[in-house]
């Protein structure tokens, strides 16, 4: 027999084989439903044959399956290419594992912002399905209009905030994903970001931006700017007058212009103070250094006295010793907070917007 004669011969061998043509075992193969009962699914392969899906590989979900029809297209993966009875044994529930995988893989890598389900709650944040793979939501990426306002942290408080949520629809983003390990974490949050860097990234020091006061505390008030941002304004920017409580002169609720001083790392700061006349600009033309003027102190510290002089001029007085029939004496111990006082200019610096004063000594009597 020769060369050619022999390739025949092993061509029409394998062609003999029916295995040689037929997937293996793990194999994604697409179907048509034939029918559909409690104990079994048929399903027609085509030229592969006919197929069975047992219950115990039907979907997870029960109700999906109750909506399977004869005539479906499905997608099963081939478990045995020929079981006991004769049916290549097919999974309804691996497929969709596999092909949820695949299309969590591909929504991550697009970045795509996909709608969820919320189908349970637990202490940490809340249970979600992207594509019949569970997943979970955590408190951390949640949006600032679902987070949770709970004072003091309290889990169970926190889990009773959250199921108001239950079976709401979410749109989140993939933040983090592992097959293997059966984990799936999406994010809220990640959008708000995404978006917040766009508005972010088109503002610029010096612009001035309108929004509303959303809190105030002891170190200054919080302006929600948008949806996506907002901002800080310290309360050192918001006055040229020393101001001891920003709550005595700004209120929640109220419409500000601000303007934008700062975007370190991101963050907002913004000044109402720099939309207003700055009073040092000419302080030269009223205060001199020797001279004596008189002022109210607005607040005594450890290391000095606020005083606040005619024409919204912020000056301190630094604590110092002096003697005094023999006894030291700190000189914020002569002053207190609301009084009015006599005080020597020392210094003036306009540029950082400072001034020092001094109490006047004392003349001796005779």
């Amino acid at each position: 027999m020769n060369l050619v004669s022999e390739t025949v011969q092993t061509m029409k061998d394998l062609l003999s084989r029916e295995e040689f043509f037929l997937p293996k075992p793990g194999t994604l193969i697409n179907g048509e439903i034939i029918s559909v009962s409690k104990g079994s699914v048929f399903v027609d392969l085509g030229s592969i044959g006919m197929g069975i899906v047992y219950p115990g590989e039907f979907y997870d979900n029960p109700d999906r399956m109750k909506t399977l029809k004869a005539g479906d297209k499905v997608s099963t993966m081939l478990l045995e290419l020929e079981n006991d009875d004769g049916y290549r044994e097919l999974s309804l529930k691996a497929a969709q594992m596999t092909t949820a995988w695949q299309d969590i893989k591909e929504k991550k890598d697009k970045g795509e912002v996909i709608t969820t389900r919320i189908i349970n709650i637990n202490k940490g944040g809340l249970i979600v399905e992207v594509s019949g793979v569970q997943g979970f939501l955590p408190l951390s990426q949640l949006s600032g209009e679902h987070y949770p306002k709970v004072e003091g942290g309290d889990t169970a408080k926190i889990v009773q905030a959250l199921q108001k949520f239950k079976g709401q629809d979410f749109r989140v983003k993939i933040l983090d994903f592992n097959e293997a390990e059966n984990k799936l974490i999406v994010s809220e949050k990640a959008i708000q970001d995404e978006a917040a860097k766009e508005e972010l990234a088109k503002m610029k020091i010096g612009d001035i931006v309108e929004g509303e006061i959303t809190e105030v505390t002891d170190f200054g008030a919080f302006v929600k700017l948008s949806d996506m941002l907002d901002g800080l304004i310290h309360s050192s920017e918001i006055d040229w007058r020393f101001i001891e409580d920003p709550r005595e002169v700004i209120t929640p609720g109220d419409k500000v212009k601000a303007k934008i001083v700062s975007l370190e790392g991101g963050r907002i700061s913004l000044s109402l103070k720099a939309l207003k006349d700055d009073p040092w600009t000419k302080i030269e033309d009223k205060y001199q250094p020797g001279q004596t003027v008189k002022g109210k102190v607005t607040k005594v510290r450890n290391n000095g006295a606020f005083v606040e002089l005619p024409g919204e001029i912020i000056a301190f007085l630094p604590a110092t010793e002096t003697l005094e029939d023999g006894k030291p004496v700190r000189t914020t111990d002569a002053v207190q907070s609301g009084g009015e006082y006599d005080f020597n200019i020392v210094g003036i610096d306009v540029k950082e917007h400072k001034m020092v004063l001094a109490l006047p000594e004392k003349k001796e009597t005779e």
